[in-house]
């Protein structure tokens, strides 16, 4: 759908992005990860020919038309003081030419009740949806999410993800969204591509990065009453009190077995995850809203 070739983009003595290579297929989930600076945004904006760089970007549509085809969501949405859902859903109908459903569209973004209620009025969640549902009035084959999740709680932001799924299928919707946020990448993503201070650090699916990572290794956490258990296996202890096996799978029954015999208890078994994977390779930290920051 989109192929980006040694795209490089500066601001003046400062280098955003350097010969960055991506390819977008059609009909996927591509989420373009990276820390706060790291030049998602800056390559939204070269993607939406909304700044000049060099390099090639080529799409499988005319790009004469590209904002018949693409569409941008950023991160915040500033509406008209006393304008309505329905209104301003019109207003984007109207501006685009379009022949969609109105009425379909709040009913599929569960705004249909809202329609004649205050943009103001509404919750951040709804706010973020009806940002969302704007994106669709002139049929995108591309839509683009920059941080589109940010400010939002748990709850609403997994509403959010259910609702990109939900268009990425139904719809047939390419959608590129940029995100700091791990659990959202994993959640969402087909393809990853991650950005370290403007050059291409990591590529690939969920699945790849964790094994290219950790291989077919695992990690058990259990509580366990003595400070300084005896096992036959290094282990470390976590923040949360707890202590942790890596471990190769095939030696799991073992571990396991010497953990539960010798009094450990609250025994938990995982496979590493996205977050596990990202923070061991870049070296980052986790805030405790999730985002990431530098070691």
């Amino acid at each position: 759908m989109i192929k980006v070739q040694s795209l490089s983009k500066a601001y003046g003595n400062r280098q955003v992005l350097d010969d960055i290579n991506m390819h977008v297929k059609e009909g996927e989930i591509f989420a373009i990860l990276g820390h706060n600076g790291a030049g998602k945004t800056t390559l939204i904006k070269c993607l939406m020919d909304l700044t000049k760089y060099s390099g090639e970007i080529s799409y499988a549509f005319d790009t004469s038309k590209l904002y018949d085809n693409i569409s941008l969501q950023m991160q915040t949405s500033a509406f008209e003081e006393g304008v309505k859902v329905n209104d301003i859903c019109k207003f984007y109908k109207d501006i685009l030419k379009s022949d969609i459903d109105i009425k379909k569209l709040l009913k599929q973004f569960d705004l249909e009740e809202h329609s004649t209620a205050y943009v103001n009025k509404l919750s951040g969640g709804q706010k973020q949806k009806l940002s969302i549902l704007l994106t669709l009035i002139n049929n995108p084959k591309v839509i683009i999410f920059d941080e589109l999740t940010t400010g939002l709680d748990v709850m609403a932001r997994r509403k959010i993800w259910d609702l990109l799924k939900d268009i990425n299928s139904k719809n047939g919707v390419t959608i590129i969204l940029t995100s700091h946020f791990l659990d959202e990448v994993e959640a969402l993503a087909n393809q990853v591509f991650i950005l370290e201070k403007g050059k291409h650090a990591l590529s690939g699916t969920v699945d790849e990065i964790i094994h290219r990572s950790f291989g077919e290794r695992k990690k058990i956490s259990f509580a366990y009453t003595n400070e300084d258990p005896q096992f036959s296996f290094d282990y470390r202890l976590a923040e949360n009190g707890k202590f942790v096996v890596e471990y190769d799978s095939k030696l799991e029954s073992d571990i396991y077995n010497e953990i539960s015999q010798k009094g450990g208890y609250d025994i938990n078994i995982n496979r590493f995850s996205f977050e596990d994977a990202f923070l061991k390779i870049l070296g980052y930290k986790m805030t405790d809203e999730g985002e990431m920051k530098d070691a």
